[in-house]
């Protein structure tokens, strides 16, 4: 059984769709597919649920939303399996899946996997591992399902691991010479974070060392405004050395 989050949720078994329909059992197992393997309790869902106040029957309205969605499994399965993938703890639920079946987990080992070749000086293998890492999103974590603040903690958390794998690869990238592959990349993402100078840098650096010198130079000048006007802050030590360097090549 396949749990995609990163994206639209999907829960897929040997081709067939499984993902309930219905916004709160889609919540509830969209909850336990991101703590898989660990007991999500009862009052946790409750808080995801009812962010505003539970109603007086939020505990046995979970216990139904579990029992619909052990029958939804086991409809689908054709057997009782419901009650092996869904099992009830003392304290709550969990989703008895290995986590390698889930993307978010598939995606933070890559990228674990990618950092350490970085560190071990293999930006090559690590490039290719952090495109692997990166290729799971397609969107928005859970952008079709309703998120309470644990499930909104969730997708921010993961949204900033997804700009880090990022951030990783196109160093990766710079190493393995790749600087005339990624400069159309990295004019994309300075134009969709347009306060994140580390962008700008590695824009330079790559525009650079691809002979367009004026360029980067163009690329440091639009930081400096862009800091002053909407900050009143000046570009980072980092940035000006490089301008520096650029200028004195």
């Amino acid at each position: 059984m396949q749990f995609k989050l990163m994206g639209t949720f999907e829960v897929q078994k040997d081709g067939r769709i499984l993902t309930p329909t219905a916004a709160k059992p889609r919540q509830v197992l969209a909850m336990l597919a991101v703590n898989a393997s660990t007991m999500v309790s009862a009052d946790q869902l409750i808080d995801e649920l009812w962010p505003n106040g539970p109603p007086a029957s939020a505990r046995t309205t979970v216990q139904t939303y579990v029992y619909q969605l052990r029958k939804l499994l086991s409809c689908r399965f054709s057997s009782s399996r419901g009650k092996e993938v869904l099992v009830t703890c003392p304290a709550g639920y969990l989703l008895a899946v290995s986590r390698e079946d889930v993307d978010i987990f598939r995606f933070q080992r890559l990228v674990d996997d990618g950092r350490a070749a970085l560190r071990r000086s293999d930006p090559s293998r690590a490039s290719d591992l952090l495109r692997d890492a990166l290729a799971l999103w397609r969107g928005h974590m859970l952008v079709d399902v309703t998120r309470g603040p644990r499930l909104e903690g969730h997708s921010a958390y993961l949204e900033e691991q997804r700009m880090e794998a990022l951030a990783l690869r196109i160093e990766a990238d710079l190493e393995t010479r790749r600087h005339r592959e990624i400069v159309g990349e990295l004019r994309m993402l300075v134009t969709t974070h347009r306060l994140h100078e580390w962008l700008y840098v590695r824009l330079m650096q790559a525009l650079h060392r691809s002979g367009r010198r004026s360029e980067a130079l163009d690329v440091y000048q639009q930081l400096r405004r862009l800091l002053e006007d909407e900050l009143g802050l000046q570009p980072s030590v980092d940035a000006r050395q490089l301008q520096h360097q650029i200028l004195a090549s």
